[in-house]
């Protein structure tokens, strides 16, 4: 069983986290067309950004992002060539969701630029799950500290417990062979330690 070009499109456009459009290239990014999935995705109607009817694309764009967005935009049409940019679109909640968007001029032959075209995908889970990697080796970076500090005082511990052995002299020969070995610990752990914190 065969398909078409239009039933190939549709099926694969539909298993994407994302949506395809084509907007103006004015502040607003005013949409000229937009793909369905933007709905079922971020919550609001597509029919309601057509043309502004309801709001602007660009007043999703998470305030803390609009000048990236936008800068990212016009190097591309300056350079002629395809964009790309990570930022948070406010879905219909109120949440922000990171999103990935690939995109690009249309240009007529005498080489005025008509309009705004491409793809923007969800990557907020990707987001999530870097944030909570990063957070992670934060805290064991964190840990790795508190241990280097703990291994300084075991150090100084030893260097104490060595100089108390050598004036306790013979007595103090045993003594003396725990703080050595007290003492290389240290250093051995404190050198593991290091060598983790720098990976």
């Amino acid at each position: 069983m065969t398909t078409g070009v239009a039933d190939f499109e549709f099926s694969v456009l539909g298993r994407i986290k994302g949506f395809l459009y084509r907007c103006k290239t004015d502040d607003s990014y005013t949409l000229i067309g937009m793909t369905s999935q933007f709905e079922a995705l971020f919550g609001y109607p597509v029919d309601e950004l057509i043309g502004n009817r309801v709001r602007t694309y660009a007043s999703l764009i998470h305030p803390d992002d609009v000048q990236l967005v936008n800068d990212a935009v016009n190097q591309g049409f300056a350079s002629h060539q395809n964009f790309d940019v990570d930022y948070r679109l406010i879905n219909s909640a109120g949440r922000a969701i990171w999103v990935h968007e690939t995109g690009g001029g249309i240009w007529n032959e005498r080489g005025n630029l008509l309009y705004c075209e491409g793809a923007v995908t969800n990557i907020d889970a990707l987001y999530r799950r870097m944030q909570q990697r990063t957070d992670d080796l934060a805290r064991v970076a964190l840990k790795n500290l508190e241990v280097i500090e703990s291994l300084r005082y075991l150090k100084l511990l030893a260097l104490n417990a060595g100089i108390e052995a050598a004036r306790a002299g013979q007595a103090g020969a045993g003594f003396t062979i725990l703080a050595q070995e007290m003492r290389k610990l240290a250093y051995q752990s404190e050198e593991m330690a290091r060598a983790v914190a720098a990976t």
